[in-house]
């Protein structure tokens, strides 16, 4: 009866005043819709199935997991290992703006003559040892840790894109035949290597990726320093040969900003790698800012920028978490909690006698 009654009085009104609030109804769902994507709420399909995915990919590869029967004696190799052979990942460390103009001196020893604490030395003591291969941009230090490289830069000032650029040269001439996957942090990141392996095993390391967590501008895409960012050899030879033509020159602007625009000139987009429950592997703020609810204005220009929403809380981030935004204290934190630091029981079965 109500519905009658309404619809009767909205065809008693002028045709022009319907036709004038159906096209603002229109208007002001579309942008609705612009704003919140069904992208923006859900991870993609492929993200979905990525456990999947990833077992099928195994079994491309003629491997499979030993069922509870098998002799483990047998077994030759853990499946870290296997994934650090199989999917090869070249980590490369930049400094930022609040370093010194010179890209800063790494390794310095501490207050009298004792070992320092910088970001350089906690990366090269902690995750830094899991990647295939760890590369600083920088000076060179007066103490070179083993198997550490540290290549020099020439132009622009620490965190812009005149100097990423160089960097990026540096590795594609040098490394870009070698590693399927290369990494660019910045020096406050930690990183669980492991996990990245996981999440990049399913791609094709020939195709154009570009991995990361997305900001988002009114005319760019690009994805955020603070939580690192992935360019697999398709990606990397792609900006490298528009390097070599003369596009994307350096300029001082943002080293994220400026590489995300590049990429987009050459049609690569970056990717959603939220997973399954929309949680973030690519985390951009310290893991404090992300657990703990509450307002600054670092975590609130995240919200804002973030172009797919993660969750707050204990629902931000996901189980197989890449990258943190971490100072140097943090990073041996995150060290022990995620690699030492286990729960009694929690994994172990027990069986009941008879």
């Amino acid at each position: 009866m109500i519905f009658k009654m309404v619809h009767a009085h909205i065809l008693r009104l002028p045709s022009v005043f319907i036709f004038s609030l159906s096209v603002f109804l229109g208007i002001f769902l579309a942008a609705i819709f612009h704003r919140y994507r069904v992208s923006d709420i859900l991870p993609s399909q492929l993200e979905i199935s990525h456990s999947l995915s990833y077992l099928r990919w195994l079994q491309s590869i003629n491997i499979s997991f030993p069922s509870l029967d098998d002799d483990k004696s047998k077994m030759t190799v853990s499946e870290t290992s296997f994934l650090k052979n199989k999917v090869r990942v070249l980590c490369f460390v930049m400094p930022q703006y609040k370093d010194s103009s010179s890209l800063l001196a790494y390794f310095g020893a501490g207050p009298g003559g004792g070992p320092s604490f910088d970001a350089a030395s906690a990366i090269v003591k902690t995750w830094g040892r899991r990647c295939n291969k760890l590369v600083f941009f920088g000076h060179s230090p007066r103490i070179r840790p083993p198997g550490v490289s540290v290549l020099p830069i020439r132009n622009g000032v620490a965190g812009s894109w005149n100097a990423l650029r160089e960097a990026l040269v540096q590795v594609a001439v040098s490394y870009q035949d070698s590693y399927e996957w290369f990494l660019k942090v910045d020096l406050e990141t930690y990183v669980i290597v492991e996990n990245l392996r996981y999440y990049l095993a399913i791609f094709d390391a020939a195709q154009p990726h570009y991995f990361g967590h997305v900001y988002e501008t009114w005319d760019s895409q690009y994805n955020a320093g603070e939580a690192g960012l992935v360019l697999s050899r398709g990606a990397l030879r792609k900006l490298h040969n528009s390097f070599i033509k003369g596009l994307c020159d350096g300029d001082s602007r943002s080293g994220d900003v400026g590489l995300g625009r590049c990429l987009a000139d050459i049609g690569i987009s970056p990717s959603d790698t939220r997973d399954s429950r929309g949680r973030g592997r690519f985390l951009a703020l310290d893991l404090e800012e992300h657990l703990v609810q509450k307002d600054s204005l670092w975590r609130n220009s995240y919200w804002t920028k973030s172009r797919y929403k993660t969750g707050e809380g204990p629902h931000c981030c996901s189980d197989f978490a890449v990258t943190f935004h971490a100072q140097a204290n943090t990073i041996y934190i995150l060290e022990y909690l995620v690699y030492h630091l286990k729960p009694f029981g929690i994994s172990t079965p027990l069986v009941p006698l008879h």
